[in-house]
């Protein structure tokens, strides 16, 4: 039995789940090596493992040393995401280290697609049994390989370049829309009550930020002394960059929108909550906060504050120009 065949058996029995609908075994760069469950066709299995891994690389990006998995939750189905490279595995990371076949920069992960009611405490105990089993696999093999899994030939390529080639479009659209979202003191004032009052209610907070279309933060509380503010600016950017990329993986999978998503770290969690094309998004220690608690209390206040979004979003209106109008405007003046 070859070593992809074994890693195919551990991901069968977390397909075994009630309520997992498919596995996948993927690279860093969007490669997949092995998965087990029915897909669509057989080009889904790339299209989704190169959006779990933009998702991926983000998430590492956000917390290099201690990242458990993501999980990105919607209406039809849950996706969850963890590192084969876990923190939590000491022993057999340093064995893979010691072969050559992994390193500290995260080279591999699992995604799994489940029902929206799945039981989540089944399928964490089962991967985590999983990952352990495909190290092991991975050590006892005596394999040191590492990315790209991959080949392709000459041909391959020249298909793949193909594959990108666009035809020509004459008919260009000229408008552009000049809208961005801005805020009235008043509605400023009530979204800074609601995050004072998130500070109230959540103890060990590190920080908490609204962002809005394009990664601006439109408010925000910072706590933790070790962050610096500037450095929020871009935690705030990478955070909104993860869930479109979150969004678009969920509508790969399931047509559907991502309406919340978990990164599950060693000493804390981050929750990013959408909010239309905002987000609201939190970094909140463990040491005085259960995860069932705080799950309980986020969706108060993320509807709060996209209440107050949308009402100022009403409040302006939205318009737009003809760039050819404009120029021709300028000519004749």
């Amino acid at each position: 039995m070859n070593l992809k065949e074994k890693i195919g058996i551990h991901l069968d029995q977390i397909k075994q789940l009630k309520g997992v609908e498919n596995a996948v075994l993927t690279q860093r760069d969007g490669n997949p090596i092995q998965s087990s469950g029915v897909w669509f066709s057989k080009d889904e299995i790339f299209n989704v493992s190169s959006a779990t891994s933009a998702i991926f690389n983000v998430g590492i990006h956000l917390h290099p040393n201690d990242l458990k998995y993501i999980l990105i939750e919607g209406k039809k189905a849950k996706i969850l995401i963890a590192p084969l490279n876990s923190p939590i595995h000491y022993s057999l990371n340093k064995l893979l280290v010691d072969q050559g076949i992994l390193d500290n920069k995260h080279e591999y992960f699992i995604a799994i697609t489940a029902q929206p009611d799945t039981n989540l405490g089944g399928i964490f105990l089962q991967t985590g049994e999983c990952l352990k089993n495909i190290k092991t696999s991975l050590i006892t093999s005596g394999e040191s390989f590492k990315p790209p899994l991959i080949q392709f030939d000459h041909q391959k390529i020249q298909n793949i370049i193909q594959g990108f080639s666009i035809k020509e479009n004459h008919n260009i659209d000229c408008k552009l829309s000049p809208f961005s979202l801005s805020f009235s003191e008043r509605i400023s004032i009530e979204l800074r009550k609601v995050l004072n009052n998130f500070n109230t209610a959540i103890p060990d907070l590190k920080y908490a930020y609204i962002t809005i279309e394009g990664g601006f933060i439109a408010s925000k509380i910072l706590k933790s002394q070790e962050i610096p503010i500037y450095q929020l600016d871009n935690i705030s950017a990478m955070s909104y960059s993860l869930f479109q990329t979150a969004n678009r993986c969920a509508w790969l999978l399931k047509k559907m929108n991502a309406d919340s998503i978990l990164l599950d770290c060693n000493n804390s969690f981050q929750f990013i909550y959408g909010l239309g094309k905002s987000i609201f998004s939190t970094e909140i220690g463990k040491s005085r906060q259960r995860l069932g608690l705080i799950r309980l209390i986020l969706p108060q206040f993320s509807k709060k504050i996209n209440n107050l979004i949308k009402e100022a979003s009403e409040l302006q209106e939205h318009r737009s120009f003809d760039i050819k109008t404009l120029l021709g405007e300028l000519v004749i003046k």
